[in-house]
Order: C-alpha cells, then sequence, then structure tokens
C-alpha cells in the first residue's frame, strides 16, 4: 500500500519548509545577536531529518503489512480451496 504522490509530496514539502526555517532562524539569529535562535533552527533542522526518517520507517511498515495481507489473503483462499473440494466430493 504505496503512499499516494499528494502524500509524499506533502510530507516533503513540510521537510523542506522545516528545514528552510531552522537555516533561516539559525543564520539570521547569529547578526541579530539574539543567539537562542540559534539552536531554536538547529532543532528545526533535526525535525526535518527525523520527518524524513520516520516517512521511510512508516514505508517500510506498510509495505510489511500489505505482504501479510497477501499472504493471509492467499492463505484464506487455498483453505476455501480445501473446503469447498471436501464438500463437493462429500456429494
Amino acid at each position: 500500500m504505496p503512499l499516494s504522490p499528494t502524500g509524499s509530496t506533502l510530507t516533503l514539502v513540510a521537510a523542506a519548509v522545516l528545514a528552510f526555517d531552522g537555516l533561516a532562524l539559525a543564520g539570521l539569529g547569529y547578526p541579530s545577536g539574539r543567539l537562542v535562535l540559534i539552536p531554536v533552527g538547529l532543532v528545526f533542522v533535526l525535525s526535518a531529518g527525523l520527518l524524513l526518517i520516520y516517512r521511510r520507517w512508516y514505508r517500510r511498515r506498510l509495505d510489511d503489512i500489505l505482504a501479510a495481507r497477501r499472504a493471509l489473503s492467499e492463505e484464506a483462499r487455498a483453505m476455501l480451496e480445501s473446503v469447498s473440494g471436501k464438500a463437493k466430493r462429500e456429494r
């Protein structure tokens, strides 16, 4: 069950906005003399990186769930065929 193109795009846009905001805060914090903005900007950049890492983890879990669903479906189909074959033989 892959992510929709819109979902992937929104995730990448969110990460890019967070990274840009973080770099802007850190970059403008030093010249303006507000040194508190530098760690805040770095936290934003770190958040953007974590968002991308979480996105990869989420996609892997979705792929695992999809594979398990397919296996379960095939197993259920085989059981139904087995039961229907026995029912036909008993008639």
